[in-house]
């Protein structure tokens, strides 16, 4: 076990050995339609935006003073642009100055994506390394089944018929191993998608040794195991979950998953608005225009990035982002709600931004 320990970082320890072994002592019976590790993934994601909630609040509030900010400082920009013209040293130094004034932050419209991205990548190799983990625990767990109940069988055939052929009791064994594997084998689902460690894709639900033991993009990366002795090990489950009755292969899922989590993410990129972006100094028309054109395809890039992600790591992940992204959608709109509030308090009474 431990080679298995050191594919496990800490974000993964948080997530298997910790929460996860919470869980199933908190929760007697697995629920059918969703398994312990998919209760796991929600509540983590639940708990992990409740401690970054300070960060998005503080997030939050600066992008909006900025807003408001620009707003006042729209004007002096445009005036200023118009009196220096292609005079770049003499627009950077007005520009950096009337920011000075206003106490204007340009890092503060770039830093929530930068924080998000950090996050995301790092909440990224916590799954990768638990669905390794996880497979590599499943699979010792069922070769200790196999092989024990092979020799235990082996052992019975051979006091009870000791002048029978080796071949058949053999056979016999190993049917009697593969039986013990099938009934010790248990799905890790969550709802339609059969296995939460397997993408939620035309994938098999339960990795051949080419997934198993290949690396690269989409695959488990367990190299060091031995092949023959996972094709024996695992043929039996393979034959039964990945193969259905009229013999044809079983999809992991039904692309539910990344469907949601693209839908999820444009629905927030059309009804969350990004912060202005700030004219920097020299920008022509034309060059300003090219800026908003980037900023509203990235808007459309991200959902489908999101969506590869989806398809290509395992569902697990993929329901870390459907819930990460529905509770940020419900704190994006309630702070622009409240948002929206407080400017129309300010704007019925008069009183102009607090610069800060």
């Amino acid at each position: 076990m431990g080679s298995i320990a050191a594919s496990l970082n800490w974000i993964g320890k948080i997530i298997y050995n910790g929460l996860y072994g919470k869980v199933q002592q908190w929760i007697a019976v697995e629920p059918s339609w969703i398994s312990y590790f998919a209760i796991t993934v929600i509540l983590f994601t639940i708990f992990l935006k409740l401690i970054l909630l300070p960060l998005d609040v503080w997030q939050k509030v600066l992008t909006r003073k900025n807003q408001l900010k620009m707003e006042i400082m729209k004007p002096e920009l445009d005036k200023i642009q118009a009196q220096y013209g292609s005079d770049r040293e003499g627009l950077m130094h007005a520009q950096r100055a009337l920011y000075k004034k206003y106490k204007y932050k340009t890092f503060a419209a770039c830093l929530p994506t930068i924080v998000t991205m950090i996050i995301f990548f790092i909440v990224l190799s916590g799954f990768s390394s638990s669905v390794r983990y996880h497979n590599v625990v499943l699979f010792e767990k069922l070769r200790d089944t196999y092989n024990t109940t092979y020799e235990k069988t082996l052992d019975e055939e051979n006091k009870k018929n000791p002048d029978k052929a080796f071949v058949e009791k053999d056979k016999t064994a190993v049917i009697a191993a593969e039986k013990a594997v099938i009934a010790s084998y248990k799905p890790e689902n969550f709802i339609l998608t059969k296995n939460i460690f397997m993408p939620d894709t035309w994938k098999p639900p339960v990795p051949d040794v080419y997934t198993y033991a290949g690396t690269g993009l989409g695959k488990i990366g367990i190299t060091d195991v031995d092949k023959d002795e996972y094709n024996r090990v695992m043929k039996p489950i393979i034959e039964t979950y990945n193969i259905n009755e009229k013999g044809k292969k079983q999809w992991n899922g039904y692309l539910i998953l990344p469907i949601i989590s693209i839908l999820l993410n444009f629905l927030s990129s059309i009804l969350i608005k990004p912060p202005e972006q700030p004219t920097m100094a020299g920008q022509t028309a034309e060059q300003q225009k090219t800026q908003k054109s980037q900023a509203k395809m990235m808007q459309f890039m991200m959902p489908i990035m999101m969506g590869i992600f989806a398809l290509l790591y395992s569902a697990a992940f993929t329901l870390y982002m459907i819930v990460s992204a529905t509770l940020t959608l419900i704190l994006n709109l309630s702070f622009n709600l409240g948002f929206k509030i407080s400017d129309k308090k300010r704007k019925e009474q008069g009183i102009s931004v607090v610069i800060k």
